[in-house]
């Protein structure tokens, strides 16, 4: 019997062949630099699964990081951390 696939999880699925944007996790390499800027195109079930886990790795070691369909959702996630503080 399969478990269920996690919400988020799903939310990178459904985006494969779609751009994404993340918020910055404070890392200044340039690769980071890029995804940044112009977001990442989930090019398939690999790739989604990968930014979930990193997603999910971050988070629980303290660092937000949150992929989004847009980049003004990623400033208003930025906000609100910011808001919190």
């Amino acid at each position: 019997m399969s478990r269920p696939i996690p919400e988020r999880l799903q939310w990178f699925l459904d985006r494969i062949n779609q751009r994404v944007y993340r918020n910055d996790d404070g890392c200044d390499c340039e690769p980071c630099k890029k995804v940044l800027e112009n977001g990442i195109v989930l090019i398939d079930r690999h790739q989604a699964q990968y930014c979930y886990d990193i997603e999910c790795d971050f988070t629980a070691e303290g660092t937000p990081l949150r992929y989004f369909d847009t980049k003004g959702e990623v400033e208003e996630f930025v906000k609100g951390l910011t808001e919190a503080q």
